[in-house]
C-alpha cells in the first residue's frame, strides 16, 4: 500500500491521473498523500471482491498486469530499433554496434513470446469456464488508457519532475537574490 500510493502520488502529481490536483495533495498534518492512500486501499478493494465474485476475472485482471509489464519493458529498446539507436545521449556504458542491436532485439522478441504464451488458456480445452480473458482486459485497459489520455492527459500531463540538487540550489541562490533585491528597494 505505501509503495502503491506513492507512486499513485507521483503520478498525480505530475498531471497524469483524472483529478490529479485532489489526489497529489499531501496531508499536511500526517505529511503523506492521503487521498492517493484512500484511491489505492479502493483499488484494492475493487479487486479484492471482483476475487471474491469471479476467479476468472481476478486472473484476467492479473495476466493483463503482466502482459503489460511486459509490454512496457519492450517499448524503450522498440523506440531505441527503430531510431536506429541514435537517440540516447552520451553515457559511460553503450553496448557496441551489433551487439547492442542484438541485445535490443533478443529482448523485444521475447517480449513478444512470452506475451503470446501469457494469453494462452490455463487449460485444455478450454471452456467459457477456464478460459484467460487477458485480452479483453488489457484491451479495457488500453482503451480507458487512451480515452484519458486524449481527454485530459495529453493537455496536462508533463512528465516526471525531477529536480537535481544543483539546479535547486541555483534556484534557491536566486530567490535569495530577488528578495534581496525587492527589500532593498
Amino acid at each position: 500500500m505505501t509503495t502503491s500510493s506513492r507512486m499513485t502520488y507521483a503520478f498525480a502529481r505530475d498531471g497524469g491521473l483524472p483529478a490529479s490536483p485532489f489526489f497529489a495533495k499531501v496531508h499536511p498534518k500526517l505529511e503523506l498523500p492521503l487521498n492517493a492512500l484512500y484511491l489505492t486501499t479502493a483499488c484494492v478493494v475493487i479487486f479484492g471482491c471482483i476475487f471474491l465474485g469471479s476467479s476468472s476475472a481476478f486472473n484476467a485482471i492479473i495476466s493483463a498486469s503482466v502482459v503489460a509489464l511486459g509490454v512496457s519493458y519492450a517499448i524503450p529498446p522498440a523506440i531505441n530499433c527503430l531510431r536506429g539507436r541514435r537517440m540516447l545521449p552520451d553515457r559511460a556504458f553503450v553496448l557496441p554496434g551489433p551487439f547492442g542491436w542484438v541485445c535490443n532485439l533478443l529482448g523485444i522478441a521475447y517480449v513478444i513470446v512470452t506475451t503470446v504464451l501469457f494469453l494462452f488458456p490455463p487449460e485444455v480445452p478450454a471452456t467459457g469456464s477456464n478460459m484467460n480473458y487477458c485480452v479483453v482486459a488489457f484491451f479495457i485497459v488500453l482503451v480507458i488508457s487512451t480515452v484519458q489520455w486524449f481527454f485530459d492527459g495529453s493537455k496536462n500531463y508533463k512528465g516526471p519532475q525531477v529536480e537535481l540538487v544543483g539546479e535547486v540550489r541555483e534556484s534557491e541562490s536566486e530567490d535569495k537574490e530577488a528578495r534581496t533585491i525587492e527589500n532593498g528597494k
